[in-house]
């Protein structure tokens, strides 16, 4: 009998189902990047903490067909923690398994060890894997890692995740622990060279000298590092320290964060002019051709003022969108994100919140749906909710479409010194409107319902270095089609749903006047509500069914345009807007500044109120983000749309 089918013999006298191997470690070491490795999953990964907030779970393939749960568990930075991301590992690590795989970054091997201790210390059957090895090496830290597994008593595996280097090892070794069923000490000891002394870790890690276990842990950890780990590159390690110093500091800091947010916005109108012009004629010339090919009547103005005019609208402001994914790919794989959290620190404790409360309001800017989510790191209880409550108010990428399409229409692409652009200075305007009424909504909470100082800010910073271009890109396709795929979903379903209550009721045959039909009375009936800001019934169709989804604004406006317009072809909204702006006739320019004020602050997205329910376990906070949004959002388009009426 051959070595591997012993091994599998042994594994399946063990535990004849599935075995359970539990992947942990500290947050940022790459568990994610190695779970995917192994599973051939796709989760998302990042250059910062907090990007797995939940136990995800895959199958892993071993050698001689033996298949395991493996199960990636949230980054923690010790077993003792009391944020919801740190239980959830912490219960998990209680309820047992076959095998924990002891994720840690190489390149930070002395911090990662402290929770691997901790780990080893469970007494289950444990590796170590030492991930960026490769990063590691070019930092010049040599780990001799046949020495340092012997002082653990666990082995020790070294890999890049990234590469997809050293895994079918990790593969082996699993195959082996599981096998072999060799228990960690359930007491890591050393000697006290100046006592003499040999000093245990109790097994219980909820000891009241909590703070003195870490101490003498953290002095083991010195010892063992000391012995096993070379560091031969001190000039490059004190030039990346002060990269870090001048990118954290209270005013460089500040000067570096706002420069990429103005270059972001700036290049997003600039760079993607030419696509989307290229994929506006591709939708006219679609229309063109079906108006050639198919005889009038409702089956042609279903595909092209509904379907075409509709879907068409959204698909425009993909370029956009993948470059706003992109410049946000760069700035999480980078390691920056978590050096701007620590800039932002000092700000948002003005506001009565930490530098953890960044994170997940930065993700916001992609979705609010994950950003809410990444609050589970955030260890305060008051803390968590006050940012979940605020995060919907950054600009997520469904609002983009909305704020192009009217600055497209109603703001002039002049330049100011050949340079900047003024469409990009009040796209960026937009963003930091969010930014800034948050604040001020977090600190009004903090003095209310949430009262309390923010809690001590502590987060390890993740390594600098140079993005994976390759990742980036595939996490912007990956993103990108989950918006195409909604365009063909709901926005698709909104625009026939939306082109059926336009062109009904029928009237001797023919389609009705739009303001006539059941969409011009819907929005004629909320009319009263939105007069005082300056929007009409056709505009009120658009608040109505962008409280869906708010992107289905944009493509609900240019089926109601392209119906009242009966022209022969889909035109594009933006230029059916713009001549009607210039012709003194429907939204104007004050108008259209309040509509972009609406929706920077309104809460339109169900599916943010569901997981906003999910994580507080109440509708009463969900409810309540509705209507202090919706609240916020009238009351800032009112005074905008007065104010610039004044003005201009």
């Amino acid at each position: 009998m051959s070595a591997s089918a012993q091994t599998v013999r042994a594994v399946e006298a063990v535990e004849p189902e599935n075995p359970l191997v539990l992947l942990a470690g500290n947050p940022n070491c790459g568990k994610t990047t190695i779970f995917n490795a192994l599973t051939g999953l796709r989760y998302k990964v990042g250059n910062y903490p907090g990007v797995t907030v939940e136990k995800k779970e895959g199958k892993l393939e071993l050698p001689e067909n033996l298949s395991c749960r493996l199960v990636d568990l949230p980054g923690v930075y010790t077993l003792s923690g009391e944020s919801v991301d740190e239980q959830v590992a912490s219960s998990t690590l209680a309820e047992g398994c076959e095998l924990v795989v002891i994720v840690a970054d190489a390149s930070n091997i002395e911090r990662n060890l402290f929770v691997a201790s901790e780990l080893i210390d469970l007494g289950q059957p444990a590796i170590l894997v030492l991930n960026m090895s490769d990063l590691a090496e070019e930092r010049g830290i040599k780990i001799r890692s046949s020495l340092l597994s012997s002082k653990l008593d666990v082995p020790v595996v070294k890999l890049s995740a990234n590469k997809k280097e050293g895994i079918e090892q990790l593969k082996a070794e699993i195959l082996s622990a599981i096998a072999n069923r060799k228990p960690s000490s359930k007491a890591l000891a050393w000697t006290n060279r100046s006592s003499g002394q040999v000093v245990e870790f109790p097994a219980e890690k909820h000891s009241k000298d909590y703070s003195k276990i870490a101490s003498l842990r953290y002095a083991w950890i010195n010892k063992i590092v000391k012995e096993s780990v070379v560091f031969e590159a001190p000039n490059l390690k004190k030039t990346r320290e002060a990269i870090d110093r001048f990118v954290t500091h209270q005013v460089s800091g500040l000067v570096v964060f706002f420069s990429l947010m103005a270059l972001i916005f700036q290049s997003i109108f600039t760079w993607a002019g030419a696509p989307m012009d290229l994929i506006d004629g591709s939708i006219g010339a679609a229309g063109e051709f079906l108006s050639s090919v198919l005889p009038a009547g409702q089956l042609r103005s279903l595909l092209i003022d509904g379907v075409l005019a509709g879907v068409g609208s959204v698909l425009i402001f993909i370029p956009q969108i993948a470059m706003l994914f992109f410049f946000i790919g760069l700035l999480e794989d980078s390691g920056y994100l978590t050096r701007a959290a620590v800039v932002m620190d000092r700000i948002m404790r003005k506001f009565g919140l930490q530098g953890r409360s960044f994170i997940p309001m930065l993700s916001s800017f992609a979705c609010a749906i994950p950003g809410i989510m990444s609050t589970r790191s955030i260890p305060s209880l008051t803390d968590r909710f006050v940012t979940i409550l605020v995060a919907p108010l950054m600009s997520c990428s469904a609002r983009l479409p909305v704020y192009t399409l009217l600055i497209a229409a109603f703001i002039p692409a002049t330049m100011i010194g050949g340079v900047v652009s003024v469409q990009g200075l009040v796209m960026l305007s937009l963003y930091l409107l969010g930014i800034v009424f948050s604040g001020l909504v977090a600190w009004l909470l903090k003095g209310t319902f949430f009262k309390g100082e923010p809690a001590l800010f502590v987060m390890e910073l993740p390594p600098l270095k140079f993005p994976n271009l390759s990742l980036v890109l595939r996490d912007v396709w990956e993103r990108v089609w989950v918006f195409i795929k909604d365009a063909g979903t709901i926005i698709f379903a909104c625009s026939i749903v939306l082109w059926f209550l336009a062109s009904y009721p029928m009237q001797g045959g023919e389609a009705p006047p739009v303001a006539e039909s059941y969409a011009g009375q819907l929005g004629k009936a909320i009319e009263p509500a939105i007069a005082p800001l300056g929007y009409d019934w056709k505009i009120g169709i658009g608040l109505l069914a962008s409280f869906a989804a708010r992107e289905v604004f944009v493509s609900t406006l240019a089926t109601v345009y392209n119906l009242e317009s009966e022209g022969e072809a889909a035109e594009s909204l933006t230029s059916l807007l713009k001549t009607e702006y210039l012709s003194g006739e429907g939204l104007g320019l004050a108008a259209a500044l309040g509509l972009l004020v609406f929706y920077v602050f309104a809460c339109q997205c169900m599916s943010t109120l569901a997981v906003c329910k999910r994580e507080t376990n109440s509708w009463r906070w969900p409810i309540f983000m509705f209507l202090y949004m919706t609240a916020l959002a009238w009351g800032g388009a009112f005074i905008t749309y007065r104010v610039a009426g004044l003005l201009l």
